[in-house]
């Protein structure tokens, strides 16, 4: 999706399809050549070993001449670095953020006992997430010493449609933050926003039979998992929780009966 790139530089209130209609009174606040700027950041994955300038725009749906301009002064700051070949990695001073977002999350030193002790009972990994935009991302991450648990690690992203873990968040989000969701989904893709409804329709109805969502063999089609939404003891931020591993040692009848009783109660102690 290509935008205009008249006024991108300017505090001009542009952009309002990011914000929901109810909230139309708010617009002039906020600036979308900041927006923008934050969405070249975000659009870098733990994987990528350096996007162009042209990569980052198609991620973003930006005019290349106008994520030239970003990229040249997130660089100048220390957010981005250009190496050889013109690709641009993360710099140092998103360290600084990310620290520091994390340091705040005293949740997770609650939680890696219990999530780890889970992971070791149950042969699988364990996970806490939060949502970014369309995807969560894993905040912490503890393994059990199988040699089949996932490899998945801090930083990594998961759909919000198709995983246990963003089903769970979708079902514990607040009706406000769900729509916002939809109108992202229905502006980007169609077929998408199809898929979060379903999502969202499957994780309810799985909440009400389990207690927790499931998705067996839906994120890949060798990986089962289950999830619970959970707000964390004196916080407002939501986060998710789950247990996974393959398909060939942790069967779905395995994670219904042994394991989610174990991370419901995991969930509970974390909210309560």
């Amino acid at each position: 999706m290509q935008t205009s790139d008249t006024n991108t530089t300017g505090d001009e209130i542009e952009g309002t399809d990011l914000l929901d209609p109810s909230r139309k009174n708010e617009e002039r606040y906020f600036i979308t050549a900041l927006a923008r700027g934050l969405e070249v950041l975000s659009c870098f994955r733990s994987a990528d070993k350096g996007l162009t300038n042209h990569q980052i725009a198609e991620r973003c749906g930006l005019p290349k001449s106008t994520v030239t301009r970003f990229t040249y002064t997130l660089t100048r700051l220390g957010y981005l670095v250009q190496e050889s070949g013109g690709r641009y990695v993360l710099g140092t001073a998103t360290l600084g953020l990310g620290s520091a977002m994390l340091a705040r999350l005293d949740i997770r030193q609650l939680a890696r006992p219990m999530m780890q002790e889970l992971a070791e009972f149950s042969g699988t990994t364990v996970s806490i997430a939060v949502r970014d935009r369309l995807s969560m991302i894993y905040i912490e991450v503890c393994r059990s010493t199988a040699a089949l648990a996932l490899a998945l690690q801090v930083g990594s992203r998961m759909p919000l449609a198709v995983s246990a873990i963003g089903r769970a968040y979708l079902v514990r989000a607040s009706e406000q933050e769900r729509k916002e969701i939809l109108a992202r989904y229905q502006e980007l893709d169609e077929m998408a926003y199809e898929a979060v409804l379903a999502a969202i329709e499957r994780g309810t109805r799985d909440y009400a039979q389990y207690g927790c969502t499931t998705s067996f063999g839906e994120w890949q089609k060798d990986v089962n998992g289950i999830a619970v939404g959970f707000y964390p003891i004196g916080g407002s931020q939501l986060m998710s929780i789950n247990c996974g591993g393959p398909s060939s040692s942790v069967s779905e009848k395995f994670l219904l009966e042994e394991v989610r009783p174990r991370l419901i109660d995991i969930a509970a102690r974390l909210e309560s």
